[in-house]
């Protein structure tokens, strides 16, 4: 899955446009980015990219959204 793919679907996770995604930017700089949206991940993750091993306490220890392309490329 290439760049542009992962971005979409984190964009739609968060529900923000995906021009709003971008590596540097803080998760915590979305509105939509709470207890949540860590749940979604969780099941993004798992649903696309097979990660069943990801959890809360992983994703509380990402900080921007470059750390969450990491984990999808894993």
């Amino acid at each position: 899955m290439d760049i542009a793919e992962k971005t979409r679907l984190l964009a739609e996770m968060l529900e923000v446009d995906a021009a709003e995604v971008t590596a540097e930017t803080p998760l915590d700089a979305y509105p939509t980015w709470d207890s949540m949206a860590v749940l979604s991940l969780i099941a993004l993750l798992e649903e696309h990219f097979g990660r069943a091993d990801v959890d809360g306490t992983q994703i509380r220890h990402m900080k921007i959204v470059a750390d969450v392309f990491k984990v999808m490329e894993k």
